[in-house]
């Protein structure tokens, strides 16, 4: 009888970023396992069903993911920063919820792809260690989320961003043969006003310099951001991965919020700077500069942003872009090969159990 394989996560809700990740595991799990049904448990399943050709069940029926995991072989909690209370102690509680159901049925149960944390309750620390400690195997994409999963007692594996492992269709055509400088944008809610009118001024002067767009990795929430900026931006409108991907790749600089519009840059060699929200871009850009030596500019949304400090930076990375996308090269090709283990052992651990 063909394996069963239940993923849950993000998906359904729009954002690039986690559909990449479940992208490349999709394709990872059916290269393994050819004759296997993959199910995905999602908010919108004809999106998901349409993105990637696989079945899929609405997250939110109780009745049909308990039918799903009673029929299953197994387990995953695909890729995301799912393991964290900062968006809502109701999501963290959503995942752990079906990690233990699945559990219950004594199915294998694996965690690939993951950010662990931010938890800012010791509830939500004792509860992620238990589950993770119950778990066969945890594949986590950064070292802070790997020690922290040791020290807990989880069998843990460190890998990279599985988004790394995209296809990318290289496009002749780059920024440098358009005959002008472009700077791609990618924010999301979190922005203060008193940063966003700092951010107006700062995108109001290079405009005169760069041609703007906006790259929205979650259309619904990062199109209001934009509308709060009240500049005329060119928006990519993405229908497909490959949409954002192609439009990076056409790009000289990046200006990024977004964890994975900085990934992407990475994948396509686009030079880039970043507005933190959160500790796992700091991770991010901690791990490049370790791999390639490459400064990255970034600053923290939580303090005041400095107008002629971030159009200095763009400029500076403008003028250094060729030294810069040479060690961005370095660090794809080294990023994507640990990627490409990681999640290869992982498969191995999933072939025992099935």
């Amino acid at each position: 009888m063909a394996p069963t394989l239940v993923i849950a996560g993000y998906y359904g809700f729009g954002n690039w970023g986690d559909e990449a990740g479940l992208f490349v595991l999709i394709r990872a799990l059916r290269r393994a396992f050819p004759h296997a049904r993959v199910v995905v448990l999602s908010t919108d399943p004809p999106q998901t069903v349409r993105l990637h050709n696989t079945d899929a069940i609405n997250r939110w029926n109780l009745v049909e993911v308990r039918r799903a995991l009673a029929q299953a072989s197994a387990f995953i909690l695909g890729p995301g920063s799912l393991l964290q209370d900062a968006t809502s102690m109701r999501s963290l509680l959503y995942y752990l919820g079906l990690i233990r159901w699945a559990q219950r049925y004594e199915l294998p149960t694996y965690l690939i792809g993951q950010g662990i944390g931010p938890l800012r309750s010791q509830h939500s620390e004792r509860w992620v260690a238990k589950t993770l400690q119950r778990a066969r195997l945890v594949l986590v994409r950064d070292r802070v989320s790997y020690e922290w999963a040791l020290t807990r007692g989880a069998r843990a594996l460190l890998g990279d961003d599985l988004a790394l492992l995209s296809d990318l269709s290289p496009d002749p055509t780059r920024g440098e043969g358009q005959g002008g400088r472009s700077l791609g944008i990618s924010l999301r809610p979190g922005l203060s006003p008193q940063n966003i009118e700092l951010l107006r001024r700062a995108l109001r002067t290079l405009s005169t310099d760069f041609e703007l767009v906006f790259l929205p990795f979650q259309a619904d929430q990062d199109l209001i951001v934009l509308r709060e900026l009240a500049l005329p931006i060119p928006v990519v409108e993405a229908h497909h991965l490959n949409d954002l991907l192609q439009a990076m790749h056409r790009l000289d600089i990046v200006l990024g919020m977004r964890l994975h519009s900085l990934v992407f840059a990475l994948m396509c060699a686009v030079p880039f700077c970043a507005l933190s929200y959160d500790p796992k871009i700091e991770s991010f850009l901690r791990h490049i500069e370790e791999v390639c030596a490459y400064p990255v500019q970034w600053w923290s949304t939580s303090q005041k942003l400095n107008e002629s400090t971030l159009v200095q930076q763009i400029f500076e990375l403008y003028a250094q872009r060729a030294d810069l996308r040479e060690r961005l090269h370095r660090a794809r090709t080294a990023l994507q090969t640990t990627a490409q283990r990681s999640l290869g052992e992982v498969i191995h651990a999933i072939a025992t159990d099935l």
